[in-house]
């Protein structure tokens, strides 16, 4: 058994306070973690390889990010659907579990910009700045976005430290990440996931915070090029076990428990994200050569072409947007829409007679499966 940290009163309240990273005795290597971690670097590799040969990359970031924004969310019991999601910029009424995937979207996107494009390391702005961007659903300020939280507060039969030593905390958790260098990146990785989640900063949207920084440091350590990958797929699939691992962690010590377990994470979902980005790129292949080689695309093939691509980039759109994005005529959009209808490519949704919204199935369920 390995002490992780000691508890300090404050009042009535036992809170735990983690000892600093690395982990004392050192982590061990074993094997099985050794083996593990070879496997899961091949993965990464083979998933950021394929994606700098997509000739869509931004298609495919916005696509997974959306699924890694869903999947986290889920495990916090924030629910919502693809559909509902490509829909809200069209539709009038915006359901408050979708704002908040739609948040996590923006926050990620905002984070990996910060550190890949702006060069900043992972530092307290740039957490307190996604948090912000993660949080800006609560008008009631209770979840206090963008700020360290300021009060106690309980995680299931734990008390994480006292508000007080968040930003020490913290500041030692920005070491360990951007300095140590006595550990494989990877592995870096998976320790300062549960190192975050022990101090638990925030009044709110801790979970989905560090789980959004493991894709983050994923793509500032030059694992991916971008966040093209879900490793909320793994948690969600695996809930129990994923927070047993945790938990675990901080009454035992047990770092290498959770390690094999956050290694097969990030494996099984690069895994995936590298399989469903095949099948996207053969349905577009097939639907392209459909048009291209039918008689009944004739007339409207190059249209149509550009109409199917923008499916592609959102699957649900209206008549009116295509026609804005293309910068074709809402009649001639019109008829490539009918001809996508009657060779079933697409499927109309609404039922209503104006601003009816239309559906590329067979993308949203390989994104959805």
């Amino acid at each position: 058994m390995r002490l992780t940290g000691s508890y300090e009163k404050l009042g009535e309240l036992n809170c735990f306070i983690p000892n600093k990273l690395p982990p004392d005795p050192p982590f061990v290597m074993h094997d099985e973690i050794v083996q593990k971690l070879i496997d899961t670097a091949f993965h990464l590799g083979r998933l950021n390889e394929m994606s700098r040969r997509l000739p869509n990359i931004d298609r495919f970031i916005k696509a997974y990010v959306l699924k890694e924004a869903m999947l986290s969310s889920e495990i916090e019991g924030i629910f919502t659907t693809l559909a509902d999601v490509f829909t809200i910029p069209t539709s009038e009424q915006q359901d408050h579990d979708t704002k908040l995937v739609l948040n996590y979207t923006k926050a990620i996107s905002t984070a990996v910009s910060t550190v890949k494009n702006d060069g900043f390391p992972i530092v307290t702005r740039v957490l307190l700045k996604t948090h912000e961007e993660l949080m800006r659903i609560d008008e009631s300020g209770k979840s206090s976005p963008g700020e360290f939280r300021l009060q106690s507060v309980r995680v299931g039969d734990l008390i994480p430290p006292p508000a007080f030593k968040v930003p020490s905390l913290i500041s030692e958790w920005e070491t360990f990440v951007n300095q140590d260098v006595s550990l494989n990146e990877l592995i870096k990785i998976g320790l300062a996931h549960v190192q975050f989640e022990t101090i638990h900063p925030f009044l709110d949207g801790n979970g989905r915070m560090g789980r959004l920084l493991i894709v983050l440091m994923l793509v500032n350590s030059g694992y991916v090029d971008s966040p093209i990958l879900y490793p909320s797929y793994y948690f969600k699939k695996h809930k129990t076990i994923y927070y047993e691992k945790l938990r675990n962690v901080q009454l035992s010590g047990d770092f290498e428990g959770w390690i094999k377990f956050y290694l097969d994470a990030v494996k099984e979902s690069s895994i995936d994200a590298h399989d469903r980005a095949k099948e996207i790129e053969e349905l577009e292949k097939n639907l392209k050569a459909e048009i291209v080689n039918s008689e009944k695309f004739s007339r409207i093939r190059e249209i149509s072409l550009l109409v199917l691509s923008e499916f592609f980039d959102t699957p649900m759109l209206n008549i009116g947007s295509l026609s804005e994005i293309t910068g074709k005529s809402y009649n001639t959009v019109k008829n490539v829409i009918e001809v996508f209808q009657v060779e079933g490519i697409i499927t109309e949704k609404t039922n209503r007679q104006r601003n009816k919204l239309y559906c590329l199935d067979k993308y949203l369920k390989i994104l959805e499966k």
